[in-house]
């Protein structure tokens, strides 16, 4: 294996992004195609989410109640650790940040289907 270094030209990272990164450690850009489903899972760590594009839905078992909310561009989410949760990408698909607490890496512990608390929402397109 041979280690290859190119360089490039860095665009600078401008105040408001930089803003978003935590303190110390890492974060998550994550880039949803439309309708992309990740289904009900917990994570050990509190995260927070910020919808830089597009939309997406988040659902949640709140205390045994179903609960969704539909999270546009600028919109900013906290999750407390160990909440049941899950998310379905809008139309447009949905570009977010995920920021788990302290800039640790959070572990994701995804449901089976049996043990799902509810089903799982499917895209505007598949709805009857």
């Amino acid at each position: 294996m041979t280690i290859r270094f190119d360089t490039a030209a860095v665009p600078p990272l401008p105040g408001a992004l930089k803003g978003l990164l935590p303190e110390q450690g890492s974060f998550e850009l994550q880039n949803d195609q439309a309708g992309k489903l990740h289904d009900w899972h917990r994570h050990d760590l509190d995260e927070e989410l910020f919808v830089i594009a597009g939309d997406v839905r988040l659902f949640w078992d709140d205390g045994g109640r179903y609960q969704e909310r539909q999270c546009a561009s600028g919109t900013w989410i906290t999750l407390p650790a160990g909440t049941v949760h899950g998310s379905l990408a809008g139309p447009d698909g949905a570009v977010y940040m995920i920021r788990p607490e302290k800039g640790r890496t959070a572990r994701t512990t995804f449901l089976d289907a049996a043990d799902h608390p509810f089903p799982s929402p499917r895209p505007a397109t598949d709805r009857a």
